[in-house]
């Protein structure tokens, strides 16, 4: 563990959410005996568009940032029966499908923050904010207040 970070480089968790729709649910946090990859960088210029994951403290300063391919889905690729017609992408009305998301385990982030432009499919583009936060220790999303932090 280094002690200037408080960040123990043997160990990350592992983090699995679940999505339908715009709802995202964090289902299982496993600490695992791996080195998470490095953090993109914790500015704020030039990351407006997209979708990341970040660690907080208790007081919401960024302590990790990773940048991700957008995981909600919004169409699929359909294969054609006929040879000649290639791969096409159809729109999906009620996405749904999960997505993993490593991530240090740095002994003063409280919570983790999933970052993101617009979920629907028309706003892809738009400046992106914060769409769900969740506790990183177990337990610490029950209660009153859990549903307004995953929003």
């Amino acid at each position: 563990m280094t002690a200037e970070a408080g960040h123990d480089d043997t160990h990350a968790v592992r983090l699995i959410f679940e999505y339908e729709g715009t709802e995202i649910r964090l289902v299982s946090r496993q600490r695992v005996e791996m080195t998470s990859p490095p953090s993109d960088r914790l500015d704020d210029a030039g990351v407006t568009q997209g979708f990341w994951a970040e660690l907080r403290d208790s007081r919401s300063n960024t302590l990790y940032r990773r940048v991700l391919h957008a995981p909600v889905r919004h169409d699929a690729e359909v294969f054609s029966e006929d040879p000649g017609q290639s791969v096409a992408r159809i729109p999906v009305e009620t996405p749904r499908g999960a997505f993993a998301v490593l991530v240090p385990d740095i002994a003063a982030a409280d919570y983790v923050a999933l970052v993101s432009s617009p979920l629907g499919r028309e706003a892809a583009f738009a400046p992106a904010a914060d769409v769900a936060r969740f506790a990183l220790r177990p337990g610490a999303d029950e209660g009153p207040d859990a549903d307004e932090r995953r929003r």
